[in-house]
């Protein structure tokens, strides 16, 4: 009788431990594409693209004195295109005209 019951336990240990995980979709299965973007820090940042709104998430990449230099968007394809401050001809006399953050905060105005 012992050792049913000890069979009888450990049954119900196991079956604890692995049924929350059997539960659990995959990781694959469950996984959305994403586009990925290493910033200034070093540190890997993941984006969506959001096909309701026909839309990629951004992020913008300031540097230490809070300006900042690029941005990364996520694209339909999941590919990530990188944006530099470099190519916007952005001055603090047509900085207004730009909406959102970016590439406006690639200067500082008075």
């Amino acid at each position: 009788m012992h050792n049913s019951s000890m069979w009888l336990v450990w049954s119900a240990v196991l079956l604890a431990l692995l049924l929350p995980e059997a539960l659990l979709p995959t990781a694959d299965a469950a996984s959305e594409p994403l586009c990925t973007y290493r910033n200034l820090e070093g540190e890997t940042i993941f984006l969506k693209y959001l096909p309701l709104i026909k839309r990629g998430e951004d992020y913008v990449d300031f540097g230490k004195d809070g300006r900042c230099l690029k941005r990364a968007v996520c694209t339909d394809t999941f590919d990530t295109t990188v944006e530099d401050c470099a190519q916007h001809k952005i001055t603090c006399a047509n900085k207004a005209r730009f909406t959102g953050v970016f590439p406006g905060c690639c200067l500082k105005c008075p």
